[in-house]
C-alpha cells in the first residue's frame, strides 16, 4: 500500500529552489553570508562531525577491550564497527 502524499496527485511546489532562496534572503533579519563564509562554515562543521566520529569510534573501542577477554569474536567487531564509523571502510 502507497502512502498518499502531495506528490501522489503531481502538486508542484508553488515557489522552485532558486525563487525559495530568494524570497527567504529578502525576508531574512540577517545578511547572507559571503561565499568565503559559508565555505569556511561548511569546512568547521565537517571537522566537528570528523572529531565527533572519531570520539565515538574511541567509545566503542574502549567498550571492545574491556569485553575482549569474555568474548573476542563479539569484541573483533566492534573493532570493526569502530573503524567503519570513522570511515575508514568508506
Amino acid at each position: 500500500m502507497s502512502a498518499i502524499t502531495s506528490g501522489t496527485y503531481g502538486h508542484q511546489p508553488i515557489f522552485g529552489g532558486a525563487i525559495r532562496q530568494l524570497v527567504a534572503s529578502l525576508f531574512s533579519s540577517r545578511p547572507a553570508a559571503k561565499p568565503a563564509a559559508r565555505i569556511a562554515a561548511k569546512a568547521t562543521r565537517l571537522a566537528s562531525t570528523f572529531r565527533v566520529r572519531i570520539r565515538e569510534a574511541n567509545d566503542v573501542r574502549e567498550l571492545a577491550r574491556s569485553v575482549e577477554m569474555h568474548s573476542p569474536g563479539f569484541a573483533a567487531d566492534l573493532y570493526a564497527a569502530a573503524s567503519r564509523h570513522e570511515g575508514y571502510d568508506d
